[in-house]
């Protein structure tokens, strides 16, 4: 089937080139797109799985999951469908090598382009799991590359709706066993959380040059999953420990200890450029780990009481003990080697250095905001009056002032000048959100916090930002040239055309619906699919029965009908290889009525020729 089609046009549309892979289950060839003018991925059915309900319900499904998908980080579906037994999809086509082949090739990547990578994909997972779509296979194997950089994520071939209980294990089990999460190895169904897994397995590759978990077969890898903890990335790469402990979080064993959602996961690794050390992570560690922890006392805490019991009377003797031999020491220290840290509240620098230094103690100055005036103590330890031993570094917190503002009005600005200012004021800029405005383009249209508001410094600053604005116009009862030039003319996309038969040949070439409602505010460059009615002039028709007798080795057969100006159009094509005599029903169809030529080649010779009469 790899080579018979090359050449051949699918759907009136797709003329296939060349292989570009070959799966399980389907062939996905390079074709050039009629519509279009531009190459397409078209991936087919396998001829031997046309007749299997179950494949065809799972390529069909996979038509519907990618139907359901529009987003610059996916590998977007162009059409689908069913053309002469040919069951058949068509993406977009990416050229570039994989995710994969790229790591293959250079390594380890830089931290910053792994990161970036992994947020792409992070964005087109949250596009999926937003529309109930688990894609359960997420690999390098599975993101492309684009000449410009740009990371598309594809095959959602074993992808499922999350309130499904499908669970699939074809294709590439070795090269998937290296990225499922601990539930796909157990059998258990995926969820948003396994796609969230993978990812962290992916950036782990991308950070380190190979993967966390290698074994010899795909059952030693899944138990790794299951039982080992992957080596500290910073160990063997220059790593910055926030990043070391999003892919920590990510790579938990249990998916409620895991990243909950892709926008999580997303918000944390941009944060991590900001503050590589890592302590909003460690603090949000922390504090799963007493969470954790008040669990497990809970569960053990009877058990535990009566050996409480029995250490704290044990505890209580010895402390008794220790009080009556510690007095004597106590007074020693007291008068000789310890002295109190003097008060320091409310006085400048220079004095509390001189309090400080006449207690006979070390004073280690910080600087932080506080609500006491700058230059004065905000903060001592230990606190006023408390023993210290003499010669002992204590510590004073000096003010650097108040750390609230004033928010600054940034609408109206660019979005440059937006950035600009907030960095000026030592804020911190959040989420831009694009939205249709009238304002122009690049123009600051809303904010969050509101201005005037009082907010810290280093508060972060989310921007809503004009994106334009197109009025999407009524396409319904355009004719198709007329309505892509429309939408070109407005700064639209066109998306998927689809094509539907209709009876009344004043439909033909004319759009039945729009997926964009007319009169809507939408973004520039916004998508708009259409449907567009196809009237078949081939109304005259005859069924003819074809008896073949197929050999051991197989045959391939193909009927033909001849028409008016002596040319054949081609009926029937399909290769047989199951021995003995078969029976075909054979449609042919012509625009013209009356006796009509048909033909029978097998292996491409001519074997018979009949007549049948079109009606």
């Amino acid at each position: 089937m790899d080579s018979r089609l090359i050449g051949k046009v699918i759907s009136r549309r797709f003329r296939i080139e060349d292989v570009l892979g070959r799966g399980g289950m389907a062939i996905v060839y390079r074709a050039f797109d009629y519509k279009t003018n531009q190459l397409v991925a078209l991936k087919v059915l396998r001829e031997e799985y046309e007749n299997d309900p179950e494949y065809k319900a799972r390529f069909k499904r996979e038509a519907e999951v990618c139907k359901k998908l529009n987003h610059p980080n996916v590998v977007n579906m162009i059409d689908a469908g069913v053309v002469g037994g040919i069951s058949y999809i068509a993406m977009e086509y990416v050229d570039g090598p994989t995710l994969k082949d790229l790591i293959g090739e250079r390594g380890r990547m830089e931290q910053a382009d792994a990161v970036h990578c992994a947020l792409q994909v992070l964005a087109a997972l949250s596009h999926a799991h937003q529309r109930g779509i688990v894609h359960r296979d997420v690999k390098p194997q599975n993101v492309m590359i684009s000449r410009n950089g740009q990371v598309k994520i594809g095959d959602f071939g074993i992808a499922g709706m999350a309130d499904t209980q499908t669970l699939t294990t074809d294709g590439d089990v070795m090269g998937s066993v290296h990225y499922f999460s601990p539930e796909q190895a157990k059998g258990i169904k995926a969820t948003a959380a396994s796609d969230l897994y993978s990812v962290g397995i992916i950036l782990y590759e991308m950070l380190a040059g190979h993967v966390p978990f290698e074994g010899e077969t795909s059952v030693s890898v899944a138990m790794m999953h299951l039982m080992e903890t992957p080596k500290p990335i910073e160990e063997e790469a220059d790593v910055c420990r926030a990043v070391e402990l999003i892919v920590k979080k990510a790579l938990e064993k249990q998916p409620q200890d895991r990243y909950q959602s892709a926008e999580l996961m997303i918000r944390d690794l941009r944060r991590a450029l900001r503050h590589p050390d890592g302590d909003f992570m460690q603090i949000r560690i922390d504090q799963e780990k007493k969470r954790k922890k008040r669990r497990t006392d809970q569960e053990h805490g009877e058990k535990a009481g009566g050996a409480a019991v029995r250490v704290l009377t044990a505890i209580a003797a010895l402390v008794c003990v220790g009080l009556i031999i510690g007095t004597g020491i106590s007074i020693y220290r007291a008068m000789f080697v310890l002295t109190k840290m003097p008060d320091l509240a409310g006085v400048d620098t220079q004095t509390a250095e001189r309090m400080v230094d006449t207690a006979g103690l070390l004073p280690q100055l910080s600087y932080a905001y506080s609500d006491m005036p700058e230059g004065y103590v905000a903060a001592q330890s230990p606190k006023a009056g408390e023993q210290v031993r003499r010669g002992d570094t204590v510590s004073v917190t000096i003010s650097k002032g108040s750390n609230m503002l004033s928010v600054p009005r940034f609408i109206g600005m660019t979005q440059e000048e937006a950035i600009a200012a907030i960095t000026a004021q030592g804020l911190v800029l959040g989420d831009i959100i694009i939205e249709p405005s009238e304002q122009q383009r690049g123009t600051v249209v809303g904010q969050t916090p509101e201005a005037s508001a009082s907010a810290q410094i280093g508060s972060r600053i989310d921007l809503t930002v004009s994106g334009g604005r197109v009025v999407v116009p009524m396409l319904v009862g355009q004719r198709e040239e007329e309505a892509l030039s429309r939408i070109a003319t407005l700064g639209l996309s066109c998306g998927m055309i689809t094509y539907e038969n209709v009876t009344d040949a004043r439909q033909d070439g004319v759009v039945l619906a729009q997926s964009l409602e007319e009169f809507a505010q939408v973004l520039p460059g916004s998508v708009v699919e259409i449907s567009v009615g196809f009237y078949d002039k081939r109304k005259y028709s005859a069924s003819v029965k074809v008896k073949v007798d197929v050999p051991q080795e197989g045959v391939s057969v193909r009927v033909t009908l001849v028409g008016a100006d002596g040319k054949e159009s081609d009926m029937y094509a399909a290769t047989h290889t199951e021995p003995g005599q078969i029976e075909l029903d054979v449609l042919l169809r012509s625009e013209q009525s009356g006796v009509a030529t048909w033909r029978l080649y097998l292996d491409g010779g001519f074997r018979s020729e009949a007549t049948a009469v079109l009606q």
